[in-house]
């Protein structure tokens, strides 16, 4: 069967045909994600405390600076469709341990995945969800079982794939799939897996979905032997439901839901979109006693925290930084966008800092300012979201006005430019010389500070009597020393001087 965009061989049509076919509702590859008006803000400002509360436990110095630190030159409250945020903070874009960059990056990334699903089924295609699991026990460390995950895909399904996944490639059509790693754990250790969407030339039948499932579990359970790991199990004699191999195969018209998800039912029984599964794991939570890494995180942070539940986290920190949210195969990007769809290229880090930064300056606080008085004062930079998302600049400046500080020196007003252009010399010189003067005004009371501080506790030194006859003859024997011949009358003089003063010492 031959399908709009791509032949039975991998190869595409004219690339500018498919592009003039492509619907104009796949528009993916936009910075930022809109945020519909009135959106709850209680996610936001949950994530936001969690992730203060993590700094401390969490050994990452990149979460630790993560919106606290400063890029350069000053902070930009913003505000976009009713949501507030901070520009130049730093972002970690650590997907897998920061609270809030996990919950922007995976946004973005479930909304293209959506669009990618809706198109690639406008396609005549097909896709399937491929999840891979092992055995594993409660004393398995967690880095351990990555390594061997990772090393098991590389023979089973990656660079080192053996004939049988490679025939099996071609005789499904999989032209490519994008890959999402996720753990939890349970009673029995920690439990990683992969979510695999496989692309797919064609749908296939159920029954060809059984013998795709089959022929997997042949391929990765050698593979997971071949890398140190358990033989898995392949059914279920419980239920006699899979379990070291599960494909999934939508039906028609749900691969437009393919990252929509469905909210949790008070019964628990409420099942997960497919894209769900590969991307929000921020919001995800654990079935049959498992945790999800932030479950175990807010856990870890609470008043009556049990020590090992900090352990579990450090261990999660320690295993998951530097591994990707997603993975996509080599040439599935590139047939997209031959196909007619064009994807998001931003890296995770510049997803979460332009989700952070996108919106309409309210104002700039200078980085002096924001260290000393916001930052580092607890619960102030979240209510200046707060204000900002209530009543916009106005509230903002109202509210740093309450802290005592000063609007025009210690908050300045946003510099606005317009899209697309660079500052003027002008724009750019008041803007210096705004900073300058915010900076000269901290200095000087910084010394109103100390002096009233000295005061007050009455730390004033005083003077000796007779010190200052002291230095003045101490000064004309110096001056006499000077004028003396030769520079061994000057060090006679000084010797002299410190035996008198020694002599007056010990008397």
């Amino acid at each position: 069967m031959q399908v709009s965009g791509l032949h039975e061989n991998g190869e595409t049509d004219n690339p500018t045909t498919g592009t003039a076919k492509r619907d104009a509702a796949f528009s993916s590859g936009k910075p930022g994600t809109k945020v519909d008006p009135g959106t709850d803000t209680a996610a936001r400002d949950a994530s936001f405390l969690l992730r203060e509360a993590l700094r401390p436990v969490s050994g990452l110095q990149r979460l630790e600076d993560c919106g606290l630190s400063v890029l350069a030159g000053g902070v930009t409250p913003v505000i976009r469709n009713g949501r507030a945020g901070f520009a130049g903070v730093v972002t970690c874009g650590s997907v897998h341990v920061c609270p809030c960059c996990s919950t922007s990056i995976r946004r973005v990334r479930q909304d293209e995945l959506e669009q990618v699903g809706q198109f690639w089924e406008c396609q005549s295609c097909g896709l399937v969800m491929m999840t891979l699991t092992m055995r594993h026990y409660y004393r398995d460390p967690l880095k351990d079982l990555v390594e061997k995950q990772r090393e098991a895909w590389k023979r089973g399904f990656g660079q080192n794939a053996g004939r049988a996944w490679r025939e099996a490639k071609k005789a499904y059509g999989i032209r490519g799939f994008v890959r999402a790693w996720e753990v939890t754990h349970g009673a029995n250790g920690w439990h990683a897996h992969y979510h695999v969407l496989l692309f797919l030339a064609r749908p296939l039948a159920s029954g060809r979905v059984q013998e795709l499932q089959h022929l997997a579990f042949e391929v990765w359970s050698a593979a997971l032997v071949k890398a140190g790991a358990r033989m898995p199990i392949e059914i279920s004699e419980k239920d006699g439901k899979p379990v070291a191999v599960k494909i999934d195969a939508p039906d028609r018209g749900e691969s437009g839901k393919l990252a929509r998800y469905l909210m949790k039912g008070q019964d628990g029984k409420s099942r997960w979109g497919v894209a769900a599964e590969l991307t929000r794991q921020d919001i995800k939570e654990g079935q049959g006693g498992h945790r999800t890494p932030f479950e175990i995180a807010r856990a870890a942070v609470a008043e009556d925290a049990d020590p090992r539940d900090v352990q579990l986290w450090q261990e999660f920190v320690a295993a998951a930084v530097g591994i990707r949210a997603l993975y996509w195969s080599n040439g599935l990007r590139a047939l997209l966008k031959e196909m007619g769809f064009e994807l998001d290229d931003r890296t995770d880090g510049t997803v979460a800092a332009d989700e952070a930064s996108a919106g309409t300056p309210l104002a700039r606080i200078p980085a002096a300012t924001w260290y000393r008085h916001i930052a580092r004062r607890k619960g102030r930079a979240l209510a200046l979201l707060h204000a900002a998302e209530k009543g916009g600049a106005i509230a903002v400046r109202a509210l740093i006005e309450t802290w005592g500080l000063t609007w025009g020196l210690d908050v300045q007003e946003p510099d606005v430019f317009e899209a697309g252009t660079v500052p003027t010399a002008d724009e750019v010189l008041q803007s210096i010389e705004r900073e300058t003067l915010a900076a000269r005004m901290q200095v000087w009371r910084d010394e109103f500070d100390r002096i009233d501080r000295d005061r007050r506790a009455n730390r004033i030194v005083r003077q000796a009597p007779g010190a200052w006859d002291a230095r003045k003859d101490a000064q004309a024997a110096q001056d006499a020393a000077r004028t003396a011949d030769g520079p061994e009358s000057f060090l006679s003089h000084l010797h002299r001087m410190r035996r008198e003063a020694l002599a007056a010492a010990t008397s």
